[in-house]
């Protein structure tokens, strides 16, 4: 049988809990600390694996060689993902197994990246973040404390469970894996995350217009008065909040169908938004900017 497929079973584990230990809260501090453009996160992953490449590996030159095993290109989530390829990888080479080890990280960073990045950033963080900052915007110190708890204390312990777990599992979680429940259970938290950042889009998004039409009395009706229709107030009774969302829609269709660096979009909505408010107070200040309302029939 050949190296690749001998895996020790994880129930005869020699590795003590220091060592795993000190493998886990390496990961935590300072996975990504040494990111790079030609590596990515392969010092980081390396780091945390020297306790245990040293336990395991006596002897200089095996250790130099398990070292270099480990450098090699690496990139995936920090959060959901990491370390439970982390943690199957110490069971692997504690099973003897160090090409089944290169082959879990190389078979688990591309998937295990893509799932971890929309459901830690783009939605649970998003969220967090989305309420925490409506709060403080309202003045409430419970805004910033929420967000940081939040972020904090559920992505540790999920980072530890996912450690831990990947390392008792070992080679079966590939398997648990490949049955697409993760893929699943991402399109409905995706779905879920997206409708409920949806709904914070007008007490995030603040786009209003100060535009207004004057309607003159006629000539036939002296001493009335004309009066003004705001454009914002007609918008409202045609859908509320309409301005906000059709932004919101803009950055979006151009960031996904453009590309666009976030900085770009911000300087869109700088220029527009000084173009739009030029224009506003323009047109307000036009005579000519109004219509002559019929004269009532009796």
């Amino acid at each position: 049988m050949s190296e690749a497929t001998t895996v020790a079973p994880t129930e005869q584990a020699q590795l003590p809990k220091s060592v795993l230990n000190k493998s886990f809260w390496r990961f935590f501090w300072s996975f990504q600390i040494s990111w790079n453009y030609e590596r990515d996160q392969a010092l980081g992953f390396l780091w945390a694996m020297i306790p245990v490449l040293r336990h395991l590996n006596p002897d200089e030159n095996k250790f130099i060689a398990a070292m270099q095993r480990h450098i090699t290109f690496f990139n995936t989530s920090p959060v959901v993902g990491g370390p439970l390829i982390l943690g199957t990888t110490i069971a692997m080479e504690e099973g003897g197994s160090p090409s089944a080890a290169e082959s879990v990280k190389v078979a688990m960073m591309g998937p295990l990246a893509g799932i971890g990045d929309t459901v830690t950033y783009a939605l649970y963080n998003s969220i967090i973040l989305t309420l925490g900052a409506s709060w403080a915007l309202s003045g409430s110190s419970f805004g910033p404390i929420f967000a940081a708890v939040m972020c904090l204390i559920p992505l540790y312990l999920l980072r530890r469970w996912q450690f831990n777990q990947g390392y008792t599992q070992g080679r079966n979680l590939i398997t648990q894996l490949a049955s697409g429940a993760l893929a699943r259970v991402s399109e409905g938290a995706t779905i879920v995350g997206l409708i409920v950042l949806g709904g914070f889009i007008p007490s995030i998004v603040a786009v209003s217009t100060n535009l207004f039409i004057s309607e003159k009395a006629p000539s036939a009706l002296k001493g009335a008065k004309a009066t003004q229709v705001l454009v914002q107030a007609q918008l409202d009774a045609i859908l509320p909040f309409l301005l906000p969302v059709l932004v919101t829609a803009l950055i979006y269709f151009l960031m996904r169908r453009f590309n666009l660096h976030p900085l770009w979009c911000i300087l869109i909505i700088f220029v527009l938004g000084i173009t739009l408010g030029g224009l506003t107070e323009l047109i307000n200040g036009v005579p000519w900017f109004a219509k002559v309302s019929p004269v009532p029939t009796s």
